[in-house]
């Protein structure tokens, strides 16, 4: 059987002020995405050198692939997304989620509260989510009369969603697709039935639709990685009391004793289009340093006359 494999990649980028990242933050909530959006700013230039923790949440099957095809195009997804060592990955587990916590499962945009919340107590910067849609073949014409034929054509599409632990939005959202061409079974008395796109079903052959999922796989993760490594590193201060102040970052991302980490405020805050409020980066209101690093926090000094409390945003100052 002839089959030709077409790829769509689509690519959008943000504005380069936080207001409109929240702007359009709210416009994506209440719309379909099929195309990339980068929605953030460098609020910081240059790269800490610090490695983000990502959680990987299990993907959604929407395209009925199987849980062994899809254990493996997990597999690939994640060993691409840290083949350099570049973050600290760990695969999450899914959780049982009520049809009202999820968003817009049908456009790509998952998005579970719970899991955002045990990210954050994980000490995650970045959530992953990840859905493979229902497959979408119509019958379609193709080439001009007398070289006109009848094609089935197959959309294999895969989003990608990056969430900001820390800030609590949406970072990020892709949409790569390969559309899959195959003779149509009909005969030619038949053609003038399908003078308009019409469905049918799915019949691709297994190697080219491996082939299609794992050039999809591939091209999500370049993706992903290249976007992961220019947002700046930011955490925060899960406790500060008179046992000391500890930071969400230790040796596992790269922390030493020494470094400088900035403590930002409360910026002004935004509604979004579901009314829940948006803060922006505040202004820096203090810095701490390293004094102990353990795996997973480090221990800070404060300096005198600063007061800060858990949950307060940090980035690391070069």
């Amino acid at each position: 059987m002839d089959q030709k494999v077409h790829g769509t990649r689509c690519k959008v980028y943000g504005a380069g002020r936080m207001v409109v990242f929240f702007l359009c933050l709210s416009l994506l909530a209440g719309s379909g995405c099929s195309t990339t959006k980068k929605l953030y700013s460098k609020v910081a230039p240059g790269s800490s050198g610090l490695k983000k923790r990502v959680l990987v949440l299990p993907f959604w099957d929407q395209a009925a692939l199987g849980a062994d095809k899809l254990e493996q195009l997990t597999e690939q997804f994640l060993s691409l997304l840290n083949k350099d060592g570049s973050f600290v990955v760990e695969m999450g587990k899914r959780s049982p989620v009520a049809s009202d916590r999820v968003r817009s499962p049908e456009y790509g945009i998952v998005t579970d509260p719970e899991q955002a919340r045990r990210a954050d107590q994980m000490g995650m910067n970045i959530m992953l989510t990840a859905v493979f849609s229902p497959f979408d073949t119509q019958r379609i014409k193709t080439g001009l009369w007398p070289f006109r034929k009848i094609k089935d054509e197959t959309e294999i599409a895969m989003y990608v969603n990056a969430f900001d632990v820390i800030n609590g939005t949406l970072l990020m959202t892709h949409l790569e697709s390969v559309k899959v061409r195959t003779e149509a079974d009909i005969i030619e008395e038949d053609e003038e039935e399908f003078a308009e796109p019409q469905k049918t079903k799915l019949d691709i052959e297994e190697k080219t639709l491996e082939k299609s999922l794992s050039q999809i796989v591939d091209r999500q993760a370049a993706e992903f990685v290249s976007a992961l490594r220019e947002r700046p590193w930011f955490g925060r201060i899960i406790s500060s009391d008179a046992s000391g102040t500890f930071i969400n970052a230790g040796n596992d991302v790269g922390v030493v004793p020494g470094g400088v980490f900035e403590v930002l405020g409360p910026g002004e805050p935004i509604s979004s289009a579901s009314g829940r409020p948006l803060s922006i980066l505040g202004a820096k209101v203090g810095e701490v340093k390293v004094t102990e690093v353990m795996k997973d926090r480090a221990l800070v000094s404060v300096q005198e006359g600063s007061s800060f409390r858990a949950g307060q945003l940090i980035r690391f100052k070069k």
